[in-house]
C-alpha cells in the first residue's frame, strides 16, 4: 500500500482546468487522480480532498491550492504533461490491539429503511421532530405534505411550555449541550440545540457500530465522553444522475483505540462508509 499526497502543479493554467473540470462535478476529482493509475480499470486507491471545491470556482481571483491524500494499492504515477505532482511512501503502519490514535475521516453516513437509504443526519433530524410531534399530539394538524420546516412550525405553535419542559430535559441530560441552556433565550434557539444534540448522538452511534465491525472504539476522555468531533456536513449535487441524486458528508475528527489488527488495516486500506469514488471513506490516523 501507498500513502501520497498529491497536489496541482504550479502555474494558473493548471489550476483553471481543475476548477473547470470540478465546477458543479463531484466525481470529477475522482476521475483526475484515476489518470495517476494508467491500465487499472477498477478503482484501488482513497482519497481526500483537503481544500474545499468552492474555493475552485470561476472566478478569476479564486486560487485556493487543492491537496489531495491518497490510499493505494499501487503507487500512482504523474505523466510529464500531469496536472499534478506526487509525493507517495510505502503504507504499512505497524499496529497492535490497544494502540491509540488520533484521527480524521470524512464519511458518507446512511441509513437504511424498507430497503431505501437515507442521509443519516436528516433522517435524524425528521425522525427527532415526528417523535416530538407525536409526544404532543399534533399529528393530526400536520400537513399531507410535511417537511421539517413544517414539524417546527406547528410545534412552536403548539404547547409551548410542554414543549419547552421536554427540550432543556433534553439538553440538561446530554454533558455536551447543558451549558448551552445558560445562553439560549428563545423556544425556537433550544429546539435547534436539541435536535444538534439529537443529531450528535446518532452521528456518534453510527460511527461506533462501523468501529465494531472494523476493529477499534472510540477513546473517552475523564468525562466519560467521546473523543470526537463532527462538523461541515454538506450535501453534494451529481449533475446528469436526476434531479434529487446526491450524496452527503461530513468530517469526523477525534481519537480511536484499536480492538482487532486486522479488521482495523481493512478500515485504513478500504475506507469507511460509502461513497468512497467521491472522497469519503478514507481514515487518516496519528499516534497520541
Amino acid at each position: 500500500m501507498y500513502f501520497s499526497r498529491v497536489r496541482i502543479r504550479a502555474g494558473s493554467k493548471s489550476l483553471s482546468t481543475l476548477a473547470d473540470i470540478l465546477k458543479n462535478d463531484s466525481y470529477g476529482a475522482h476521475r483526475l487522480l484515476w489518470t495517476l493509475f494508467p491500465g487499472q480499470e477498477k478503482r484501488n486507491f482513497l482519497f481526500r480532498e483537503e481544500i474545499a471545491r468552492e474555493q475552485l470556482g470561476p472566478a478569476p481571483a479564486a486560487r485556493g491550492e487543492p491537496v489531495y491524500y491518497l490510499v493505494s494499492q499501487s503507487e500512482p504515477v504523474a505523466e510529464a504533461d500531469s496536472l499534478f505532482s506526487i509525493e507517495s511512501k510505502p503504507y504499512r503502519p505497524k499496529i497492535m490491539n490497544g494502540d491509540r490514535f488520533g484521527f480524521d475521516c470524512r464519511v458518507n453516513p446512511v441509513i437504511c429503511r424498507q430497503g431505501k437509504k437515507h442521509d443519516l443526519v436528516m433522517d435524524a433530524q425528521l425522525q427527532f421532530l415526528a417523535e416530538q410531534i407525536k409526544i404532543s399530539q399534533l399529528e393530526a394538524s400536520l400537513p399531507v405534505k410535511s417537511n421539517k420546516g413544517a414539524y417546527k412550525k406547528l410545534l412552536l405553535i403548539g404547547d409551548s411550555e410542554s414543549l419547552n419542559t421536554r427540550l432543556t430535559e433534553i439538553l440538561a441530560n446530554d454533558l455536551r449541550y447543558a451549558e448551552r441552556l445558560q445562553q439560549v433565550s428563545t423556544l425556537s434557539d433550544k429546539l435547534e440545540w436539541a435536535i444538534k444534540a439529537h443529531i450528535d448522538t446518532v452521528l456518534e452511534n453510527w460511527l461506533k457500530a462501523q468501529g465494531e465491525r472494523l476493529g477499534f472504539e472510540l477513546a473517552a476522555g475523564s468525562d466519560r465522553l467521546s473523543k470526537l468531533q463532527n462538523s461541515a456536513y454538506a450535501w453534494h449535487s451529481l449533475n446528469g444522475k436526476g434531479k434529487k441524486a446526491g450524496f452527503s458528508s461530513i468530517d469526523f475528527t477525534g481519537q480511536l483505540r484499536v480492538t482487532d489488527t486486522e479488521k482495523f488495516e481493512q478500515a485504513l486500506f478500504h475506507g469507511i462508509g460509502r461513497s468512497k469514488a467521491f472522497g469519503c471513506g478514507l481514515l487518516m490516523i496519528r499516534r497520541v
